[in-house]
């Protein structure tokens, strides 16, 4: 029987077999470890990018800004975190900054598509609001309004009337050029139409801050 030297000792030609088939399968074992190694990271990866599509479709949304409406609170470009629980249990309250869509009169009188619009809630339903003297009252006292730029204010005019049940009145804090609850296609938002509460601004990083 053929011999071979092994480590400077002789094995036979069967042992040698026996030893590279017991490496081979363990070769193959390896190979199976990495093949299900690099599976179960790829079931976890996309794990991950389920959890957070979740977590923007149903918890966090972030939205950027498109427009002057907002100013000085909002500039157009940056990016805010939405939190779509935040009127799980509640209903907005005065001075919120919410993202709502508009009643569908406006988008079709505007040839506009349906977009979201971010803007101040300052009346909720039951309340009265009008402007005298171009400041905003609502139920009969003058609101304190610091986040307002007066070169940014314009003409405004607020109709009295009292917000219906299950609405918001919603202005932009750039009175001059935001189109709002004042005009008579939008009017008081439905709470079904409120998508979610402004929590922040995330981008650019040196903007970013609480609302």
């Amino acid at each position: 029987m053929e011999k071979r030297l092994i480590d400077r000792k002789y094995v036979t030609t069967a042992t040698v077999g026996k030893l590279r088939r017991e490496a081979e399968k363990r070769n193959e074992a390896m190979e199976g470890g990495v093949l299900w190694r690099a599976l179960d990271f790829l079931l976890y990866l996309i794990m991950i990018v389920l959890i957070m599509f979740a977590v923007r479709t149903v918890l966090i949304d972030p939205v950027r800004v498109d427009g002057r409406s907002m100013l000085d609170t909002l500039t157009d470009g940056e990016v805010m975190l939405v939190d779509r629980t935040a009127y799980t249990f509640q209903t907005p309250s005065r001075g919120d900054i919410v993202l709502c869509y508009y009643p569908d009169d406006y988008y079709t009188s505007q040839e506009l598509v349906y977009a979201t619009r971010v803007k101040r809630v300052v009346a909720v339903a039951g309340d009265t609001i009008e402007t005298i003297d171009g400041e905003v009252f609502v139920n009969g006292a003058r609101i304190d309004e610091p986040y307002l730029n007066p070169d940014r204010i314009g003409g405004q005019y607020i109709r009295k009337q009292t917000i219906p049940e299950g609405c918001v009145y919603v202005l932009g804090d750039n009175r001059a050029v935001s189109r709002d609850s004042r005009y008579e296609t939008v009017g008081p938002i439905p709470l079904f139409r409120v998508v979610g509460k402004v929590r922040l601004v995330i981008y650019p990083f040196k903007n970013a801050h609480f609302i």
